[in-house]
Protein backbone atom coordinates (compact mmCIF):
# COMPACT_ATOMS: atom_id res chain seq x y z
CA UNK A 1 0.00 0.00 0.00
CA UNK A 2 1.30 3.72 -0.90
CA UNK A 3 1.51 5.32 2.18
CA UNK A 4 0.59 9.24 1.99
CA UNK A 5 1.46 11.81 3.98
CA UNK A 6 1.76 15.68 4.59
CA UNK A 7 5.31 16.98 3.42
CA UNK A 8 4.61 20.03 5.24
CA UNK A 9 3.81 18.17 8.29
CA UNK A 10 7.28 17.94 10.38
CA UNK A 11 5.92 16.06 13.54
CA UNK A 12 4.28 13.75 11.18
CA UNK A 13 6.98 12.62 9.01
CA UNK A 14 9.48 12.30 11.96
CA UNK A 15 7.48 10.68 14.16
CA UNK A 16 5.27 8.70 11.73
CA UNK A 17 6.29 4.46 11.90
CA UNK A 18 4.32 2.86 9.49
CA UNK A 19 6.46 2.55 6.33
CA UNK A 20 9.61 3.41 7.72
CA UNK A 21 12.98 1.14 8.32
CA UNK A 22 12.71 1.78 12.34
CA UNK A 23 11.71 -1.59 12.88
CA UNK A 24 14.65 -2.54 10.64
CA UNK A 25 17.34 -0.58 11.53
CA UNK A 26 16.72 0.04 15.34
CA UNK A 27 18.71 -3.06 16.61
CA UNK A 28 21.82 -2.31 14.48
CA UNK A 29 21.58 1.36 15.81
CA UNK A 30 21.29 -0.53 19.66
CA UNK A 31 23.97 -2.76 18.80
CA UNK A 32 26.25 -0.45 17.63
CA UNK A 33 25.75 2.02 20.33
CA UNK A 34 26.01 -0.80 22.87
CA UNK A 35 29.53 -1.45 20.60
CA UNK A 36 30.72 2.05 21.05
CA UNK A 37 29.93 1.97 25.12
CA UNK A 38 31.62 -1.20 25.76
CA UNK A 39 35.32 -0.02 23.75
CA UNK A 40 35.09 3.13 25.90
CA UNK A 41 34.65 1.56 29.05
CA UNK A 42 37.41 -0.70 28.57
CA UNK A 43 39.70 1.98 27.18
CA UNK A 44 38.74 4.56 30.50
CA UNK A 45 39.44 1.15 32.96
CA UNK A 46 42.63 0.42 31.39
CA UNK A 47 41.21 -3.04 30.50
CA UNK A 48 42.21 -2.82 26.73
CA UNK A 49 42.81 0.03 24.31
CA UNK A 50 40.99 -1.49 21.46
CA UNK A 51 40.89 2.06 19.50
CA UNK A 52 42.84 2.70 16.38
CA UNK A 53 43.63 6.12 14.64
CA UNK A 54 40.79 7.13 11.84
CA UNK A 55 42.97 8.10 9.11
CA UNK A 56 42.21 5.12 6.96
CA UNK A 57 38.67 4.60 8.14
CA UNK A 58 37.86 8.19 6.26
CA UNK A 59 39.05 7.32 3.40
CA UNK A 60 37.02 4.14 3.33
CA UNK A 61 34.03 6.32 4.62
CA UNK A 62 33.99 8.28 0.88
CA UNK A 63 33.43 4.81 -1.21
CA UNK A 64 31.04 3.54 1.58
CA UNK A 65 29.07 6.74 0.88
CA UNK A 66 29.32 6.30 -2.80
CA UNK A 67 28.08 2.36 -3.04
CA UNK A 68 25.23 3.27 -0.36
CA UNK A 69 24.11 6.36 -2.32
CA UNK A 70 24.48 4.65 -5.63
CA UNK A 71 22.51 1.98 -4.52
CA UNK A 72 19.44 3.71 -3.34
CA UNK A 73 19.47 6.29 -6.66
CA UNK A 74 19.15 3.00 -8.65
CA UNK A 75 16.64 1.60 -6.56
CA UNK A 76 14.38 4.97 -6.16
CA UNK A 77 15.41 4.99 -10.45
CA UNK A 78 13.85 1.27 -10.40
CA UNK A 79 10.25 1.93 -8.55
CA UNK A 80 9.62 5.03 -10.22
CA UNK A 81 10.11 3.21 -14.19
CA UNK A 82 8.04 0.55 -12.18
CA UNK A 83 5.35 2.80 -11.24
CA UNK A 84 5.01 4.71 -14.73
CA UNK A 85 5.19 1.15 -16.63
CA UNK A 86 2.44 0.16 -14.21
CA UNK A 87 0.28 3.28 -14.67
CA UNK A 88 1.24 2.70 -19.03
CA UNK A 89 -0.05 -0.97 -18.93
CA UNK A 90 -3.38 -0.14 -16.92
CA UNK A 91 -4.18 2.67 -19.44
CA UNK A 92 -3.79 0.40 -22.32
CA UNK A 93 -6.70 -1.67 -21.14
CA UNK A 94 -8.99 1.29 -20.48
CA UNK A 95 -8.39 3.13 -23.53
CA UNK A 96 -9.36 -0.17 -25.70
CA UNK A 97 -12.35 -0.73 -23.62
CA UNK A 98 -13.95 3.02 -24.53
CA UNK A 99 -12.38 2.84 -27.97
CA UNK A 100 -14.58 -0.51 -28.02
CA UNK A 101 -17.62 1.31 -26.88
CA UNK A 102 -16.92 4.18 -28.61
CA UNK A 103 -16.14 2.74 -32.55
CA UNK A 104 -19.41 0.49 -32.26
CA UNK A 105 -21.62 3.26 -30.45
CA UNK A 106 -24.18 3.16 -33.61
CA UNK A 107 -24.15 -0.87 -33.43
CA UNK A 108 -27.29 -1.79 -31.13
CA UNK A 109 -27.78 -5.36 -31.98
CA UNK A 110 -27.45 -8.45 -29.57
CA UNK A 111 -24.24 -9.31 -31.06
CA UNK A 112 -22.54 -6.51 -31.03
CA UNK A 113 -23.18 -6.38 -26.94
CA UNK A 114 -22.11 -9.55 -27.25
CA UNK A 115 -18.49 -8.53 -28.61
CA UNK A 116 -17.63 -5.78 -26.38
CA UNK A 117 -18.62 -8.08 -23.28
CA UNK A 118 -16.23 -10.55 -24.92
CA UNK A 119 -13.52 -7.95 -25.21
CA UNK A 120 -14.12 -6.33 -21.90
CA UNK A 121 -14.59 -9.84 -20.43
CA UNK A 122 -10.92 -10.78 -21.75
CA UNK A 123 -9.38 -7.89 -21.14
CA UNK A 124 -10.21 -8.01 -17.81
CA UNK A 125 -9.21 -11.54 -17.27
CA UNK A 126 -5.35 -10.71 -19.10
CA UNK A 127 -5.41 -7.80 -16.59
CA UNK A 128 -5.86 -9.50 -13.27
CA UNK A 129 -3.75 -12.35 -14.68
CA UNK A 130 -0.64 -10.32 -15.23
CA UNK A 131 -1.23 -8.83 -11.64
CA UNK A 132 -1.10 -12.07 -10.35
CA UNK A 133 1.89 -13.41 -12.07
CA UNK A 134 3.80 -10.04 -10.99
CA UNK A 135 3.30 -10.30 -7.05
CA UNK A 136 4.33 -13.74 -7.14
CA UNK A 137 8.41 -12.99 -7.57
CA UNK A 138 8.60 -17.32 -8.38
CA UNK A 139 5.81 -17.50 -10.98
CA UNK A 140 6.91 -14.38 -12.90
CA UNK A 141 11.00 -15.80 -12.74
CA UNK A 142 10.12 -18.94 -14.53
CA UNK A 143 7.77 -17.01 -16.86
CA UNK A 144 10.61 -15.00 -17.72
CA UNK A 145 13.85 -17.64 -17.66
CA UNK A 146 12.35 -20.72 -17.42
CA UNK A 147 12.02 -23.47 -14.43
CA UNK A 148 14.95 -23.62 -12.21
CA UNK A 149 17.63 -26.56 -13.09
CA UNK A 150 16.72 -29.56 -11.41
CA UNK A 151 12.94 -28.18 -10.51
CA UNK A 152 9.54 -29.07 -12.52
CA UNK A 153 8.13 -26.17 -14.50
CA UNK A 154 5.32 -25.15 -12.30
CA UNK A 155 3.32 -22.23 -14.09
CA UNK A 156 5.27 -22.03 -17.61
CA UNK A 157 3.73 -25.20 -18.77
CA UNK A 158 0.49 -24.21 -18.44
CA UNK A 159 -0.18 -21.42 -20.94
CA UNK A 160 -3.92 -20.24 -19.08
CA UNK A 161 -1.12 -19.17 -16.63
CA UNK A 162 0.39 -16.89 -19.33
CA UNK A 163 -0.41 -13.11 -19.17
CA UNK A 164 0.87 -13.12 -23.18
CA UNK A 165 -1.46 -15.83 -23.56
CA UNK A 166 -4.02 -13.92 -22.51
CA UNK A 167 -3.22 -11.08 -24.94
CA UNK A 168 -2.95 -13.56 -28.07
CA UNK A 169 -6.73 -14.06 -27.06
CA UNK A 170 -7.86 -10.72 -26.81
CA UNK A 171 -6.21 -10.10 -30.63
CA UNK A 172 -8.56 -13.17 -31.78
CA UNK A 173 -11.25 -11.65 -29.70
CA UNK A 174 -11.19 -8.26 -31.14
CA UNK A 175 -11.05 -10.31 -34.61
CA UNK A 176 -13.92 -11.58 -34.73
CA UNK A 177 -15.58 -7.58 -34.98
CA UNK A 178 -16.45 -9.43 -38.29
CA UNK A 179 -18.85 -11.81 -37.11
CA UNK A 180 -20.50 -9.71 -34.83
CA UNK A 181 -20.57 -6.40 -36.22
CA UNK A 182 -23.45 -4.71 -38.85
CA UNK A 183 -20.95 -2.96 -40.13
CA UNK A 184 -17.57 -4.24 -39.43
CA UNK A 185 -14.48 -2.37 -38.18
CA UNK A 186 -12.28 -0.49 -40.77
CA UNK A 187 -8.77 -1.39 -41.12
CA UNK A 188 -7.38 1.65 -39.09
CA UNK A 189 -9.71 1.01 -36.06
CA UNK A 190 -9.34 -2.42 -35.61
CA UNK A 191 -5.33 -1.58 -35.78
CA UNK A 192 -6.14 0.91 -33.19
CA UNK A 193 -7.34 -1.52 -31.01
CA UNK A 194 -4.59 -4.40 -31.59
CA UNK A 195 -1.80 -1.82 -30.61
CA UNK A 196 -3.23 -1.44 -27.50
CA UNK A 197 -3.09 -4.99 -26.39
CA UNK A 198 0.53 -4.65 -27.98
CA UNK A 199 1.39 -2.07 -25.85
CA UNK A 200 0.24 -3.46 -22.68
CA UNK A 201 2.14 -7.14 -23.41
CA UNK A 202 5.21 -4.61 -23.80
CA UNK A 203 4.68 -2.65 -20.47
CA UNK A 204 3.73 -6.32 -18.93
CA UNK A 205 7.02 -7.89 -19.99
CA UNK A 206 9.12 -4.94 -19.07
CA UNK A 207 7.35 -4.82 -15.67
CA UNK A 208 8.03 -8.56 -15.53
CA UNK A 209 11.70 -7.34 -15.75
CA UNK A 210 12.14 -6.03 -12.45
CA UNK A 211 10.77 -8.98 -10.70
CA UNK A 212 12.95 -11.62 -12.58
CA UNK A 213 15.71 -9.70 -12.42
CA UNK A 214 16.86 -7.78 -9.29
CA UNK A 215 19.69 -5.12 -8.40
CA UNK A 216 23.09 -6.84 -9.56
CA UNK A 217 24.13 -9.27 -6.87
CA UNK A 218 28.05 -8.54 -6.79
CA UNK A 219 27.00 -4.58 -6.61
CA UNK A 220 24.74 -5.38 -3.76
CA UNK A 221 27.37 -7.59 -1.92
CA UNK A 222 30.38 -5.26 -2.34
CA UNK A 223 27.80 -2.62 -0.70
CA UNK A 224 26.93 -4.64 1.96
CA UNK A 225 30.15 -5.93 2.94
CA UNK A 226 31.56 -2.47 3.03
CA UNK A 227 28.95 -1.24 4.84
CA UNK A 228 28.75 -3.81 7.45
CA UNK A 229 32.65 -3.84 7.90
CA UNK A 230 32.88 0.49 7.99
CA UNK A 231 29.81 0.44 10.12
CA UNK A 232 31.20 -1.63 12.59
CA UNK A 233 34.47 -0.85 12.86
CA UNK A 234 33.60 2.82 13.11
CA UNK A 235 33.33 3.22 16.82
CA UNK A 236 36.99 2.12 17.47
CA UNK A 237 38.42 4.94 15.05
CA UNK A 238 35.73 7.42 16.94
CA UNK A 239 36.31 6.26 20.38
CA UNK A 240 39.92 6.95 20.23
CA UNK A 241 39.65 10.85 19.48
CA UNK A 242 36.93 10.99 22.79
CA UNK A 243 37.00 12.17 26.39
CA UNK A 244 33.68 11.24 27.20
CA UNK A 245 30.81 8.71 25.93
CA UNK A 246 27.95 10.03 25.67
CA UNK A 247 28.10 12.50 22.53
CA UNK A 248 29.76 9.46 21.04
CA UNK A 249 27.40 7.09 21.56
CA UNK A 250 24.57 9.55 20.07
CA UNK A 251 26.42 10.00 16.96
CA UNK A 252 27.48 6.40 16.49
CA UNK A 253 23.66 6.16 17.06
CA UNK A 254 22.48 8.19 14.53
CA UNK A 255 25.48 7.19 11.58
CA UNK A 256 24.01 3.97 11.78
CA UNK A 257 20.60 5.31 11.74
CA UNK A 258 21.56 6.83 8.11
CA UNK A 259 23.82 4.23 6.54
CA UNK A 260 21.55 1.61 6.90
CA UNK A 261 18.66 3.18 7.21
CA UNK A 262 19.61 4.42 3.24
CA UNK A 263 20.43 0.24 2.77
CA UNK A 264 17.11 -1.01 3.97
CA UNK A 265 14.90 1.89 1.75
CA UNK A 266 16.84 0.25 -1.20
CA UNK A 267 16.11 -2.92 0.04
CA UNK A 268 12.49 -1.87 0.07
CA UNK A 269 12.37 -0.12 -3.32
CA UNK A 270 13.86 -2.94 -4.87
CA UNK A 271 10.75 -4.92 -5.41
CA UNK A 272 8.21 -2.53 -5.65
CA UNK A 273 5.27 -5.42 -6.35
CA UNK A 274 5.06 -7.15 -3.28
CA UNK A 275 3.07 -6.72 0.16
CA UNK A 276 5.13 -3.93 1.96
CA UNK A 277 3.68 -0.71 3.22
CA UNK A 278 5.64 1.11 0.05
CA UNK A 279 5.06 -1.10 -2.67
CA UNK A 280 2.65 -0.24 -5.59
CA UNK A 281 -0.92 -0.88 -4.76
CA UNK A 282 -1.31 -3.10 -8.05
CA UNK A 283 -4.13 -4.98 -7.21
CA UNK A 284 -6.25 -1.73 -5.61
CA UNK A 285 -5.26 0.14 -9.10
CA UNK A 286 -6.21 -2.57 -11.37
CA UNK A 287 -9.31 -3.04 -10.00
CA UNK A 288 -9.87 0.88 -10.55
CA UNK A 289 -9.21 0.20 -14.06
CA UNK A 290 -11.27 -3.61 -14.22
CA UNK A 291 -14.47 -0.82 -12.86
CA UNK A 292 -13.74 1.63 -15.55
CA UNK A 293 -13.94 -1.37 -18.03
CA UNK A 294 -17.51 -2.52 -16.61
CA UNK A 295 -18.62 0.98 -16.29
CA UNK A 296 -17.52 1.63 -19.96
CA UNK A 297 -19.96 -1.03 -20.71
CA UNK A 298 -23.18 -0.84 -18.82
CA UNK A 299 -22.97 3.21 -19.51
CA UNK A 300 -22.87 2.38 -23.50
CA UNK A 301 -25.54 -0.37 -22.71
CA UNK A 302 -27.86 2.36 -20.87
CA UNK A 303 -27.27 5.09 -23.25
CA UNK A 304 -29.02 2.53 -25.80
CA UNK A 305 -31.36 0.43 -24.05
Amino acid sequence: MTITYDSKNHFEVIFSIHGTVWPNVLPLCIANASLTALIYCLDFYDIVDLTFDDDGHNILATMVAFLVVSRVSAAYNRFWEARTLLSKALQQCRQLSMLVAAFTRNDKTVKAQEWRRLICKRTIEMLQLSIQVLEDLEWTTELMHGPEDGKKPKWSKDPRKNPLTHAGQLHEAICLHEHYLQAPLIVHKELKLHSYVASFSDYYTELAKFSATPYPFPTAQMTRIFLFVWMFSLPFALVHEVSEPYSIISIIFFITYGFFGLEFVSIELDDPFGQDPNDLEMVALSEVICNGIHDDLDDFESKTS
